[in-house]
């Protein structure tokens, strides 16, 4: 068998100059009632960086989420938001804090113009509410001419894109994005990866779980693959593109021979 670059599994994103940790989920187990869903899960995600999770349905993505975000307490392990632990905080402590969560469905709210959402995001900002939206708006220019349109009059890239900016109305360190091309276009999807890269650029730390693995891959920084609630492999979004074949086998339950150096490809 060919050898194709491997994808390492404990490898540790290394930080840009003038990046840094601003999530770090260390050896975290969470769940519903006795039974964990999610088993000594670790993940970082930095500033100026698109972290990107992939995995099968049922993995523990939900789960994940749900505990970062506050709505599970971990039942070991520690969440820590520039150095600060966060575990155990209630939902609206976590969002004070500094992390902003653009969920799946719910994302906007229909019956309220563009302007009145932003409104709703701005109620934690840190600055005037229209300050902040006028930075927001220099960022998404493409909601500018739409601040009075209802939500439920956008298009699919329009609206996640109006998800998102909601968000950074509370003006958070990092932004969890939970399937924010789910039922969008091609067309639409592009504009939404286009946006992503833009907040990177402007140093916002950026995690996004995501169905579409190649395509999050592409623009990912840092890749990690979670399988039945635990951490299957981790490298960068160029490495695992280039191994993609790996995570097929991973999906349907093949075992994998992973150590600090290297993913060993079946048949060497």
């Amino acid at each position: 068998m060919t050898e194709t670059a491997p994808a390492t599994a404990t490898m540790t994103p290394s930080t840009r100059d003038g990046s840094h940790h601003v999530l770090v989920v260390t050896d975290v187990t969470a769940g519903y009632g006795p039974v964990p869903i999610i088993h000594n899960v670790d993940l970082r995600a930095e500033s100026a960086r698109l972290v990107a999770l992939i995995r099968p349905n049922g993995a523990g993505k939900s789960t994940l989420l749900k505990t970062i975000m506050g709505i599970l307490v971990p039942r070991n392990g520690s969440i820590m938001l520039d150095d600060t632990p966060v575990h155990g905080l209630r939902p609206d402590q976590i969002v004070r804090a500094g992390i902003g969560y653009v969920p799946q469905v719910g994302d906007v709210f229909d019956h309220l113009t563009v302007a009145e959402n932003l409104s709703v995001g701005g109620i934690i900002a840190k600055k005037s509410r229209e300050a902040k939206r006028e930075e927001v708006l220099t960022l998404f220019p493409v909601l500018a001419p739409r601040l009075k349109q209802r939500a439920r009059t956008l298009s699919g890239g329009e609206r996640r894109i109006l998800a998102v900016a909601r968000a950074l109305m509370g003006s958070p360190k990092l932004v969890i994005m939970d399937e924010p091309s789910a039922g969008l276009s091609p067309r639409a999807m592009n504009l939404v990866w286009e946006h992503l890269e833009i907040l990177r650029n402007d140093g916002l730390a950026l995690l996004v779980v995501e169905q579409k693995a190649k395509a999050i891959m592409a623009i990912a920084d840092w890749v990690y693959v979670l399988v039945d609630g635990r951490n299957a492999l981790e490298s960068s979004g160029e490495t695992m593109l280039a191994n993609v074949h790996d995570l097929g086998r991973i999906f349907m339950g093949q075992q994998l021979t992973l150590n600090t150096e290297r993913v060993v490809p079946e048949g060497e």
